[in-house]
């Protein structure tokens, strides 16, 4: 990989991730085994898990079209500093406080994502671009690798409250971080981009613009919302599954972070990606994940599903540059980050159905079955794949 060719930004933000969400994967992934102390139904639990997802529906169009008009710097900063709220909510260990818990992460995901993004997008050299997403992916992959496997033991040795202070410290030392080596620019004042956005129809011209542009940005976007449901289907799955067959925290925590080992290579799938097409990685990375997800289905050994998981994780992460690739390709530079409002919009469906679906099939046939459902997902995104191309 030749990271001369990345851009700068891409790098820093890389750093800054890293440090930012070191703290928050310490026991983002153990939180619905801590819901199910407080919470008795697994459907609910799979509702509150949507939840950082179903914010975002409501908010991506005027935050992507804020991100325009502000500048991604200034709506990035913001969310990272959003992103304190979840771990003070989540230490109360109130149901209601849980619920506002997620609801903040759902702002930080519409903030954060909709302005890094379009940052790094906006930075790379065309020819190098899925590159720079892995690239900037990177810091962030490495925190979630490391956080769970942490986590696991401070968690089976001290509860869960050290991990939530944990999360809110590494945060702040990513906003300084941020503050330092990006800075807080601004095209113009927020106050004045929020009174233009309220004075204009947000939803009725950035529809207009959509239209205008659908028959080139259908596909990524179908692209993008199949894949979403999968990604978002683990976050519900895979702890209750380990949980179910009496894994430890220590346990859970390996097979969390070593299932996502394959992220910090994922500018391997992203050079191949350059290499045979978009479409042709997304279709055969797709098909392969069917058969991981079904067999996880047929299996309750540990050490059997935590082999399952990784392969599984290995392809669905490995889609992740080429579709994102794939959508910038297609869209406009000069409506870039307002048409990135709509491609989180059509993401943040996908994950708000995946844990619901997760919890649904669970409550009624128990957590294994879900995944069958899972593999038929990936089934239809090869699909799609081969249509497209």
């Amino acid at each position: 990989m030749e990271f001369d060719k990345v851009p700068a930004i891409s790098k820093y933000l890389s750093v800054i991730f890293l440090f930012g969400w070191l703290g928050r994967s310490t026991v983002w992934n153990f939180l619905p085994v801590y819901f199910e102390q407080h919470i008795t139904s697994v459907f609910l639990i799979g509702v509150l898990t949507s939840l950082p997802a179903i914010i975002p529906i409501l908010i991506d169009i005027p935050v992507g079209n804020l991100v325009q008009r502000a500048g991604e710097r200034i709506v990035l900063f913001t969310g990272l500093i959003v992103s304190l709220l979840s771990p003070v909510l989540y230490l109360t260990a109130i149901p209601a406080f849980l619920i506002l818990g997620k609801v903040s992460e759902g702002l930080t995901k519409a903030l954060v994502w909709n302005s890094g993004w379009s940052l790094n997008l906006k930075s790379a050299d065309p020819e190098y671009e899925s590159e720079s997403i892995s690239v900037f992916f990177l810091g962030m992959n490495l925190a979630i690798v490391i956080g769970p496997i942490i986590g696991g033991f401070l968690i089976a040795s001290n509860g869960f409250k050290l991990p939530f202070y944990l999360w809110m410290f590494t945060t702040v030392l990513g906003l300084a971080l941020y503050y330092v080596y990006v800075g807080i620019a601004t095209k113009k004042s927020v106050f004045e981009s929020l009174k233009a956005l309220e004075r204009k129809n947000t939803y009725v011209d950035d529809w207009q613009h959509l239209t205008d542009n659908w028959e080139r940005l259908k596909q990524p976007f179908v692209l993008v919302f199949l894949y979403s449901i999968i990604f978002s289907f683990y976050w519900l799955a895979i702890p209750l599954l380990l949980n179910e067959i009496n894994a430890s925290y220590p346990e859970m925590g390996i097979v969390f972070g070593l299932a996502l080992v394959p992220k910090l290579f994922q500018f391997a799938f992203g050079e191949v990606a350059d290499k045979i097409g978009n479409l042709n990685s997304i279709k055969w990375m797709s098909l392969f994940l069917a058969v991981f997800l079904a067999a996880l289905s047929q299996f309750s050994n540990l050490y059997i599903v935590a082999g399952l998981f990784f392969f599984a994780r290995l392809l669905s992460g490995g889609m992740s540059p080429p579709i994102h690739s794939f959508f910038d390709s297609r869209v406009p530079d000069e409506l870039e980050g307002e048409m990135m409002g709509f491609f989180e919009l059509f993401k943040h469906i996908g994950q708000a159905i995946g844990p619901i679906m997760a919890g649904a099939i669970a409550d009624v046939y128990g957590v294994s079955s879900s995944f069958l459902l899972a593999a038929v997902i990936a089934v239809a995104i090869a699909v799609t794949s081969f249509i497209y191309s």
